[in-house]
């Protein structure tokens, strides 16, 4: 049967979505910690673009370039930033970062995944998942 590349991602986005939670609890230690969970979920969410690319099926740099694509990504997510920063600043208070920042991670992770499919899907729209071995 065959399967959308939609939701192939989709079902690859749950995981990645621990990865996002992980760098909130990684860095929830400190108050260099907020700073640092910044860091961490920057790589994930450029590791998700990487990944929902690669589902769809398309090299980022020839593309338009990767940095084309990723802002192009990013604009359609627009209020991420503040969310993110949200976090960043709850990260500040001692106790309270632990908890949020997780909760963050994972849900910037996921907001940032359906902003990247739904860019992928106005492309290719209804493409079918290949899965190739690597």
């Amino acid at each position: 049967m065959n399967k959308y590349c939609r939701d192939q991602a989709r079902d690859e986005l749950w995981l990645m979505m621990g990865a996002g939670a992980t760098a909130g609890i990684a860095s929830g230690v400190s108050i260099i910690g907020a700073f640092t969970f910044q860091a961490s979920l920057a790589g994930v969410q450029a590791a998700v673009v990487t990944r929902i690319a690669q589902v769809y099926d398309v090299n980022l740099i020839p593309a338009s370039g990767a940095g084309a694509t990723a802002a192009a990504i990013i604009a359609m997510g627009g209020g991420q930033f503040l969310f993110e920063m949200g976090g960043m600043i709850a990260g500040l208070i001692p106790g309270i970062g632990q908890v949020v920042q997780p909760a963050i991670g994972a849900t910037a992770v996921k907001v940032l995944g359906e902003v990247a499919i739904t860019y992928f899907e106005n492309m290719y729209p209804n493409k079918i998942y290949s899965q190739k071995t690597l």
